[in-house]
């Protein structure tokens, strides 16, 4: 099983950066613009990370964090934003954020990230091996 990851955000090109960067590890990966269509996908799929941004459109990041503790789904989940903020950051981490990055998030980064996710999963590798 391949290590999937979830990906939430309203704009195209980081929606479109992110996928390319991370199926380009091996990883496989869903991409959504809208919370509503993320909820809908978190009901029926698991994912072995979620990567959300903060803001989008009416929800936000940290509603998908208060989603996710009320639904009892443990993937692990990294936050992005362009406007960081010290009360969004601790609420973040209140809620169970594994980690808050500001944007802009380089390749390197977005990989360094998703590494760090997976630990917490026995870490798995792309292709779902144990890289421990």
């Amino acid at each position: 099983m391949n290590t999937h990851i979830l990906v939430i955000d309203d704009e195209e090109s980081i929606r479109y950066t992110f996928e390319n960067f991370l199926k380009e590890a091996g990883y496989r990966v869903t991409v959504v613009r809208e919370y509503s269509e993320a909820l809908r996908l978190l009901d029926k799929d698991h994912y072995h990370l979620i990567i959300t941004d903060i803001i989008l459109g009416g929800k936000t990041g940290l509603d998908i964090l208060s989603f996710l503790k009320q639904k009892k789904i443990n993937s692990p989940v990294v936050l992005i934003t362009g406007y960081p903020s010290v009360e969004t950051a601790a609420e973040a981490v209140k809620l169970g954020a594994l980690d808050y990055i500001m944007k802009p998030v380089t390749k390197d980064m977005l990989l360094r990230i998703v590494k760090k996710a997976l630990p917490a999963l026995k870490n798995p590798g792309p292709a779902g091996e144990d890289i421990s």
